[in-house]
This record gives structure tokens, C-alpha cells and sequence, in this order.
């Protein structure tokens, strides 16, 4: 909480604070936590394998909003509509976002993620 405090400014307890040995076991507790079977999970694809299969072992069911590579420039894109779409059913807990994205490299613009947000 000391090195939240210095790094970003804010107070976080230590009481809110989860320690995982990496991000198999983050997003794990992370799904667990919030999402019971049958929710719903937005993940955007191309995507790690470990994203669906940590659907499967807690029963929820992923969402898939795609990436595409753009033929000009060779970014990566998502379609805002389609995320919208995924994520209006109220069974949707979660959206697995990684920026640098995985497998891709797409590094989120701060207009894509004000978008998502």
C-alpha cells in the first residue's frame, strides 16, 4: 500500500490488496471474484489461450470482440458498436483488457480506452 501511496498518490489498504505469483493466477482470482457460473466474460481476440480456458474452468461464457489489422497501417482496431453489443447483457461481469494486448501488441490508445471505459 506504502509503494501505491508514492507511485499513484492514493491510499489502498492493505486489506484490498491481492498478491498472485502471475497473471494466471490474477486473472483467476480476478474471475472468481466477481463472476458466478453462466456470466458472461468480453474478451478481445486475437487472445491469450489462457482467457477462455479460465472461462471454462469457472463455467462463464466469453464474449468475443474482434481486433482487426488495418490494411493501411497494419494497427490494430476494434469496432466501439461491437463492444457495445457485447457488453449491454447484464450477465456480463467482466472485459479482459491487457495493454500491450497479447498476442498482438496493440497498445490501447487513451481515446480507445476512455471509449471502453
Amino acid at each position: 500500500s506504502d509503494y501505491y501511496q508514492r507511485l499513484y498518490g492514493y491510499n489502498v489498504s492493505e486489506d484490498n490488496i491481492t498478491l498472485t505469483l502471475g497473471a494466471t493466477e490474477a486473472v483467476a482470482t480476478a474471475l472468481r471474484t466477481i463472476s458466478c457460473p453462466g456470466d458472461k466474460v468480453v474478451i478481445f481476440e486475437p487472445f491469450h489461450e489462457l482467457y477462455p480456458s479460465q472461462c471454462d474452468i469457472f463455467y462463464l461464457d466469453p464474449v468475443y470482440v474482434t481486433l482487426h489489422a488495418s490494411a493501411e497501417d497494419g494497427k490494430w482496431n476494434y469496432d466501439l458498436e461491437e463492444l457495445k453489443d457485447a457488453i449491454v447483457d447484464s450477465k456480463t461481469k467482466a472485459l479482459i483488457l491487457n495493454t500491450p494486448h497479447n498476442p498482438t501488441g496493440k497498445v490501447f490508445s487513451y481515446e480507445e480506452l476512455k471509449a471502453i471505459v
